[in-house]
């Protein structure tokens, strides 16, 4: 979708057809239509986005649109650089008001003339576009208007997908066995004083296996009610009305059960018989219920299932507007009737009943290789030593036959070595206590047999040995393929949608090493040819507000299996412009609800909450990563492949990742991205980031922690559009003085390296919002203070806007400073003495005291902060822990969910 480009270049342009545009029009006359063009820029960008967004996803199955979408971002990214440049000169304009010429010899005049006419061709071309699309795309969708009429081509509604079959459901047994008391009625289930209509929710990222299950269950537990319907609604729900025509014929037809076709499977489920009273109908039909408005459809459902037992079901629900606007249909009547919802979103999810919300979890080694097989190998039962195992049983019945008891037990000894030796011989390394399990058994078994052991026995052990033999998960995978089958699946990180589409895949290929190593370095590229599983990804993206799938796609940038640090996550989402002020939340508290929200929408997993119960760290599954990289691609959003060389790069790259590329060799040629904006850069490039930062004048992020990164160019202070510098955990020992010049800059981390104090020019970045700084004292964290605060310059008090303040040398000058610095949220204060303790920061959320060892006393300014949640006092004198009891300081303190004394 263009849409990521045009929502911040509608921002960039509602501000250039504001102050700035004025001011140069007013310097310069041949200029003066200029904030007019940028405005009318704007508007046909603005219409372009919001038409962009309508189409939703049904552009992917339709060329000539998407064709059309790619000239709309070109154009898109075109104007974002020419803006960007207006932004740098008409700052430096503003800082020259003598209007000298510029460094090239160019005068200011030429430059923004120069501006403006590209601006004005910008607008001739996008004038153009629009007319290629009423010429093109609106004239052929006239003549073929059933090419693309909604997404669900791009997204079928599979009601019922066939993803394992239902006596097979790999690693849903406890998941099935819960879900199946959920749903019987007067089944035993651990919740008390309930009422009984029942709304049961299965929760769980797309291609998780919830319909799957829910159908397994479903078909054998549905004649256990009166009524039975099951309602596909997935996005192209059509509201309430709809949603009632569609369940009021299904309990009102006269057929006992009637099926659509296999991909519709439960869509028209037609349940028994029932009767509704009409007038002198006796039995509603299609055309009276479509001639119903929404009252008269609600009353006749009330009608219908007030004196039933009856289960519902709501397949792939994305707003809980579609419960809320039916749910006073199902009255609770006393008969134990069951509503079912399936879902992605957290919040629709909590409609369950308490006690009765069953999220599914990704399959775990054991039972993803089970299941891949199974698909990978259909029509094979048996291969390599379970075979043999097989023989083996067999056999022992075999000579059991006719021998002489007493030589009953060696003979079967020998057998059961044979096997144990097999067994401990086998390549199948993933599961040894399943296979020490199975040797250990049989040899238990061999030896309790008596000399009386009979056939039946022997046929009950040799029936134990193949059951077990199927059940471990490579059973049916050949020896040489078990290492890169095992890759393969660990790829697929537990999600059933995809190791089914794999496993079915490599099924039909030649069963050789290479041809599968292939498929697992072209993953994400399979996937993408896989109609089912296309489909069902992508919903989940393209249902996500136009806000969040920037964040989403940003996500991508960073390497598998990456855990995000919500602050980390926040700042560059902040930087990157995908988030703005909303009301009186500051743009890091929208993003940390943007951050939430993906959470609830099973995009990104949760892996640790703070003391408060927030969000710390989370990751992206590795699958909708995959996603996330396929469309960042498509939509020119960033790069993070292994090109082996970056020279070889589009140099129209915007966003650029290199965690996890070779390592590359030194070239003496210089990386030229003009239009680059992101550059996160580990070891492998460190070498080339001066030359990257010379030739990208317009960039906004620069990542370089835990590299070996060594020192900033003098150039940094020329990246005017600079705001968000990473270099924690690097090499660097000094800034460049030039930092004074990036006006722009809002997140400057250099923490854990050894920078012993800031350069006294940071106090001019007036728009830095985040300040992270201390240096490394103890690269080996052995001991308790293993990094000291930095010095802060003078009139740090100038930085207005400054959040967080992490972590700086205290002194009598800072304190006083800090005082006026009302945005502070986040303060970590090193070498604080009894002399500090005077100042009050009423603002302050998270507060950080690493003291002298002499400091005895409590701060008395602690106890005035009423907006505190966190505070740390570390590395304090053996006397301050009985002072803090003696002054009472919890009972001031009660209010602050977290407090470490140390």
């Amino acid at each position: 979708m263009a849409e990521a480009a045009l929502l911040a270049l509608s921002k960039i342009g509602f501000y250039l057809a504001g102050e700035a545009a004025t001011f140069i029009a007013t310097k310069f006359s041949n200029l003066i239509d200029l904030p007019n063009t940028v405005q009318r820029i704007r508007r046909e960008l603005l219409m372009m986005n919001i038409f962009i967004r309508k189409t939703g996803a049904s552009y992917l199955s339709d060329e000539l649109l998407k064709a059309w979408i790619t000239e709309v971002r070109m154009l898109a990214y075109r104007v974002e650089d020419i803006m960007d440049n207006f932004s740098y000169h008409s700052l430096q304009f503003k800082q020259d008001p003598k209007g000298k010429k510029l460094a090239n010899g160019l005068s200011y005049g030429l430059v923004f003339s120069g501006i403006a006419g590209d601006l004005a061709q910008i607008e001739k071309e996008i004038e153009h576009v629009s007319k290629l699309k009423n010429m093109w795309v609106n004239s052929v969708h006239e003549l073929l208007p059933t090419q693309v009429t909604s997404s669900e081509q791009q997204f079928p509604r599979y009601s019922s997908p066939q993803l394992i079959k239902d006596e097979n459901l790999v690693g849903f047994k406890e998941d099935t066995e819960l879900l199946q008391k959920l749903l019987t009625p007067n089944a035993p289930v651990h919740v008390v004083n309930i009422p009984a209509l029942e709304v049961v929710s299965l929760l769980g990222m797309g291609g998780m296996g919830k319909t799957t299950l829910l159908t397994s269950v479903y078909e054998q537990l549905k004649d256990l009610f009166d009524i039975h319907a099951w309602l596909t609604i997935s996005q192209t729900y059509r509201g309430a009305d709809a949603l009632l025509k569609e369940l009021l014929n299904i309990v009102s037809a006269s057929e006992h059960t009637a099926t659509a076709d296999a991909n519709n499977v439960h869509q028209k489920e037609v349940t028994v018989p029932v009767d509704i009273e009409i007038g002198d109908k006796k039995r509603l039909k299609p055309d009276d219920i479509n001639k119903m408005d929404v009252l008269e459809l609600k009353r006749n459902l009330k009608t219908v299932l007030k004196h039933k037992k009856y289960i519902v079901v709501l397949d792939d629900v994305w707003d809980r507007r579609v419960y809320d606007g039916i749910s006073d249909v199902f009255e609770d009547s006393g008969k134990q009737s069951r509503i079912v919802i399936t879902t992605r979103k957290h919040d629709v999810a909590a409609l369950a009943t308490p006690g009765y919300l069953l999220k599914l979890n990704p399959l775990d080694i054991k039972d993803a290789l089970q299941l891949f097989c199974t698909k990978a190998f259909p029509n094979k039962n048996h291969f390599d030593w379970t075979s043999e195992l097989l023989e083996h049983a067999n056999d022992i019945i075999k000579r059991s036959e006719g021998l002489p008891l007493e030589k009953c037990p060696r003979e079967l000894e020998e057998l059961a070595t044979h096997i144990v030796t097999k067994c401990e011989d086998s390549t199948l390394v993933m599961c040894p206590s399943k296979l020490q399990e199975l040797a250990t058994d049989t040899v238990k078994k061999i030896k309790s047999l008596s000399l009386s052991v009979c056939p039946s026995e022997l046929q009950d052990l040799a029936t134990v040995i193949v059951k077990r033999c199927e059940d471990l998960p490579l059973v049916k995978c050949p020896s040489e393929l078990q290492e890169i089958a095992t890759d393969i699946v660990k790829k697929c990180r537990g999600l059933p949608l995809a190791i089914v589409s794999v496993g079915s895949l490599l099924s039909s290929r030649k069963q050789i090493e290479p041809v599968w190593r292939q498929m697992y370095n072209e993953l994400p590229c399979e996937l993408e040819k896989d109609d089912q599983a296309r489909g069902i990804l992508n919903l989940s993206y393209y249902d996500l507000p136009s806000d969040l799938r920037n964040c989403f796609l940003y996500c991508s940038l960073f390497p598998e299996d990456y855990h995000f640090s919500k602050e980390d996550l926040v700042r560059l989402w902040v930087a990157e412009g995908f988030v703005e002020r909303k009301g009186d939340s500051t743009p890091e508290e929208v993003a940390e609800g943007y951050l939430t929200e993906l959470i609830h929408r099973n995009m990104l997993q949760l892996v640790e909450n703070d003391e408060l119960g927030r969000v710390k760290t989370c990751k992206m599954h590795d699958i909708l990563r995959e996603l996330a990289l396929s469309i960042s691609k498509a939509e020119m959003f960033g790069t993070v492949n292994d090109f082996g060389a970056m020279v070889q790069m589009d140099t129209g790259v915007r966003r650029i990742s290199s965690y996890g590329w070779k390592k590359m060799k030194k070239n003496k040629s210089n990386m030229k991205f003009p239009h680059l904006r992101t550059l996160m850069a580990s070891d492998t490039i460190v070498d080339y980031v001066p030359s990257i930062l010379s030739e990208s004048k317009y960039l906004t992020v620069l990542e370089l922690q835990n590299s070996d990164f060594q020192e900033l160019p003098t150039s940094i202070g020329n990246l005017f559009n600079l705001k968000y510098i990473g270099l924690r955990n690097t090499r660097i020992t000094s800034l460049p003085n030039s930092i004074k010049n990036l006006s722009n800059l809002q997140t400057l981390d250099v923490k854990s390296t050894s920078i012993k104090a800031l350069p006294p020019g940071i106090v001019h970045l007036t728009k830095l919002r985040h300040l992270i700084a201390d240096k490394l004292a103890d690269k080996n964290q052995s001991e308790f203070r293993y990094f000291v605060g930095v010095e802060a310059p003078e009139g740090l008090s100038n930085l207005e806007d400054l959040q967080t303040l992490e972590t700086v040398q205290a002194s009598k000058d800072l304190i006083e400073q800090l005082d006026k610095l009302l945005q502070l949220r986040s303060l970590w204060i090193d070498n604080i003495s009894a002399s500090h303790c005077d100042g009050a920061l009423p603002g302050i959320e998270c507060l950080y005291i690493t003291s002298l060892p002499q400091l005895q006393t409590v701060p008395q300014g602690i106890r005035s902060l009423g907006s505190l949640k966190k505070l740390w006092l570390l590395g304090l004198h053996r006397n301050f822990k009985a002072q803090w009891d003696m002054d009472g300081m919890q009972k001031y303190l009660q209010h602050v969910p977290e407090i470490r004394v140390l």
